[in-house]
């Protein structure tokens, strides 16, 4: 019996080596190597949509002592098959990575207008702090949109090394965050509704986020005046080059703004700033910090209990209506839209 259980460990073990292509050269490898699976589900719909809105993404390679290996590049149509996965040929080891995605291939967002995210690359031997995104900005902080949105960033990481074994498939799931934000911002006056234009008012958030990086903290060296890629009036009548004003023609102002990560700060240090300008008085009908007004909505969903920062990280889309009064605003609702929460907050105008 004892000599018959070891002839059956002996084949077991011949079987192995065989399917491994250790005796027989016209057997394919064992498969081995690192497979990396991407979410996107680090959002406020707490649902993974990487397949819906990931069109490329760049993973880059580090030794357990974040030092620069390699990095590879995947787009298109595969990345929204099912059970898709980047395959990553390494040594035996311990790696961390460093991933970046956007909607489409960095190339090919290079070659449309507007301001974009250049990633500076490590080269291979530096450490993983030579890795970082910045944002295209002049020397005075605007932004050169050209008109265009920002091109969208995610960003995600894994700082605990993980194992690959010899002739063994290693996997690991990547969760992503979403850097880029949509902020669009509505003028509604409460007096006169019908002279409220678009053409009327000077929007910028003003905001220090040009550089992201490689743990996706934001370097807040650089002060940046974000402008309206697009503004507009609307009207509840028709509106021509030679419309006349006329009561019960009800008008908003409308300004969409794209941003770089938004950062919440404890008490003393400065968040990011909304200010409306009317350019026919001169007078600042809103200044306001955005990112407290924003994160104040997070409480329409006490259940999750979202921290101020996770919840700037994982909404990505919101509108903020602010209500004049002559030339102060009076309260402004804040919204996502996409899950129906709503908040208004009331300006209360305290006399010095």
């Amino acid at each position: 019996m004892k000599n018959l259980t070891c002839l059956f460990k002996s084949m077991a073990l011949a079987s192995v080596l065989a399917s491994c292509n250790y005796i027989h050269d016209d057997l394919e490898p064992c498969p081995s190597g690192l497979y990396l699976t991407f979410e996107y589900d680090y959002n406020l719909q707490r649902a993974d949509m990487f397949a819906d809105h990931v069109g490329s993404v760049t993973a880059y390679v580090f030794d357990q002592n974040g030092v620069f290996l390699t990095s590879k590049t995947e787009s298109g149509s595969q990345l929204a098959e099912d059970g898709y996965e980047m395959q990553l040929e390494l040594q035996p080891g311990h790696y961390q990575y460093v991933v970046l995605a956007g909607q489409k291939p960095f190339d090919e967002m290079l070659s449309t207008p507007g301001a974009k995210f250049r990633i500076d690359e490590p080269a291979v031997g530096e450490e993983m702090h030579a890795l970082s995104v910045t944002l295209d900005h002049e020397a005075d902080g605007s932004i050169p949109h050209a008109g265009m949105p920002l091109d969208t960033l995610w960003h995600g990481m894994a700082l605990e090394p993980v194992e690959v074994v010899l002739d063994q498939i290693t996997r690991d799931t990547v969760s992503l965050v979403r850097d880029t934000k949509q902020i669009h911002i509505a003028l509604h006056d409460l007096d006169h509704p019908e002279a409220t234009d678009a053409d009327n008012f000077d929007f910028r958030i003003y905001d220090s986020n040009a550089k992201l990086l490689w743990d996706n903290s934001v370097d807040e060296t650089d002060e940046l005046i974000y402008t309206p890629y697009e503004t507009w009036t609307s009207s509840s009548k028709p509106v021509t080059d030679d419309s006349t004003l006329e009561d019960g023609d009800d008008r908003i102002a409308h300004a969409d703004f794209m941003t770089s990560r938004l950062v919440y700060h404890d008490a003393g240090q400065d968040d990011a700033i909304l200010s409306i300008v009317n350019r026919t008085t001169g007078n600042e009908v809103v200044r306001v910090n955005l990112v407290d007004m924003i994160s104040r909505l997070r409480t329409a969903a006490d259940i999750y209990r979202y921290t101020p920062q996770e919840f700037l990280d994982r909404g990505y889309e919101y509108q903020l209506t602010f209500f004049l009064r002559g030339d102060t605003w009076a309260y402004v609702n804040i919204e996502i839209a996409i899950l129906s929460w709503a908040k208004r907050i009331q300006y209360e105008h305290i006399e010095i």
